[in-house]
């Protein structure tokens, strides 16, 4: 299964490169005293002394917020952070007694932050660098594996027999026995029809061997058994363009859009596009962020990651006295009056452009211009999508597809 360990498996090389990086041309432009804190960071990585590390590459980010090298040496450390504690927190299983079930669930979540800080930070890691890297393929898929697919489908609900048989089709598969995986694969889905991922994985079978036709039948089951998953909308654009169908492959693309804004689907748009030789292409108008998503309540320990937030401190602050008017999910409540904002994140936007109103900020000339035509909804929500704001986003898409559809038309899409 796709987890967040098998994807950031570390392996020798990855930790010789982590000791070069400050001799790779990505740090050359990098002023003297950012290069004495990178060489120290090494040594501190030497040492294990991860969180120092970690805090050093933190302040060299400050400064270089979209190198793209700079944001993979901070994923490492936290990483090695992360995997040197692991042994520690696996250990712990926290009991709380009492009769206020609130404040046990709240003790409760607070000693599971301080025993697992590690992990958290390591994952805010993925968070920060996906945000602040515009196509970041790597972190855009983790965080969707992290924080979305979860919720729709687990091997949990799936029967025993069918899952030991999943899982001898993925020792074929690494075997690269494809037509054995199939059949495993096959099995464990006629034994739990609930098994979606052996239905996707028979399409991944097929494509491996190059049958792209029945490849694509596969994926499109899969997607009719989990709409709102997007591994299967991108594996049938992956097979599409594989049989040169350009046209269906940036529908399917687009698509894909409107179940999970994904990095890759927006670099597949882009390679669409010119495949087909079109006078369009993506115009996303990606902008720096620079504080995490407003939440309302923080699950994720996100931590303010910038010294200076710059235009975002007023994002930062315009939750504040609203807060009361939305869930959890960044709704607004349903006893609110409907003349407030429905969704937090497009609060905090207005509230951000309305504070820095006649000042010259580039970053936010194309929010402003999505504003006056009605469009700042979209443009946030898939343009500059957020994790954290994936509820809000989903009620969106649900609620407004037709003007979604419109903005990846007209506004995401458009002449060159």
């Amino acid at each position: 299964m796709y987890t967040i360990d098998r994807l950031m498996k570390i392996k020798t090389l990855a930790l010789l490169f982590v000791f070069l990086l400050v001799s790779v041309p990505g740090f050359t432009q990098m002023d003297k005293t950012n290069a004495k804190k990178l060489k120290k960071v090494t040594k501190l990585y030497k040492k294990k002394k991860y969180v120092d590390a970690g805090v050093l590459t933190r302040e060299v980010i400050n400064d270089y917020p979209i190198n793209e090298n700079l944001w993979n040496l901070y994923n490492q450390v936290m990483y090695a952070n992360y995997r040197s504690s692991t042994f520690l927190f696996n250990r712990y299983n926290i009991t709380v007694e009492g009769e206020d079930v609130s404040s046990i669930k709240a003790i409760k979540t607070s000693l599971d932050h301080v025993f697992k800080k590690s992990k958290y930070d390591y994952h805010n890691a993925i968070y920060y660098s996906n945000t602040c890297l515009p196509y970041n393929v790597r972190s855009s898929s983790l965080l969707r594996t992290m924080h979305v697919d979860g919720g729709y489908f687990t091997t949990d609900s799936v029967s025993t027999e069918s899952n030991d048989l999943f899982s001898l089709g993925e020792e074929e598969f690494k075997a690269k026995n494809f037509q054995k995986a199939i059949g495993y694969y096959q099995k464990a889905y006629n034994v739990d029809t609930s098994n979606y991922k052996a239905l996707l994985y028979i399409g991944d079978s097929y494509f491996s061997i190059e049958y792209y036709g029945q490849a694509a039948v596969y994926f499109r089951r899969a997607m009719k058994k989990q709409p709102l998953l997007n591994e299967p909308v991108k594996y049938l654009a992956d097979v599409l363009m594989k049989k040169g169908e350009y046209k269906q492959a940036l529908d399917i693309a687009k698509q894909s859009l409107l179940v999970y804004p994904e990095e890759s689907m927006m670099v597949q748009i882009h390679t669409i596009l010119e495949k087909q030789n079109s006078d369009k292409d993506l115009q996303r108008n990606w902008v720096l962020r620079l504080a995490p998503a407003n939440t309302v309540l923080d699950t994720n320990y996100r931590k303010q990651f910038f010294d200076k937030l710059l235009h975002f401190d007023h994002y930062v602050h315009a939750k504040e006295g609203a807060e009361k008017n939305y869930e959890s999910t960044g709704i607004r409540r349903s006893y609110v009056d409907i003349s407030h904002e429905k969704y937090l994140e497009v609060l905090s936007w207005k509230k951000m452009l309305e504070a820095t109103a006649g000042e010259d900020i580039p970053a936010l000339a194309y929010a402003r211009k999505m504003e006056s035509q009605g469009m700042l909804a979209p443009y946030v929500f898939i343009s500059l999508f957020n994790v954290d704001c994936y509820s809000q986003y989903r009620d969106f898409i649900d609620t407004n597809k037709e003007l979604a559809v419109r903005y990846i038309n007209e506004f995401l899409i458009v002449t060159d």
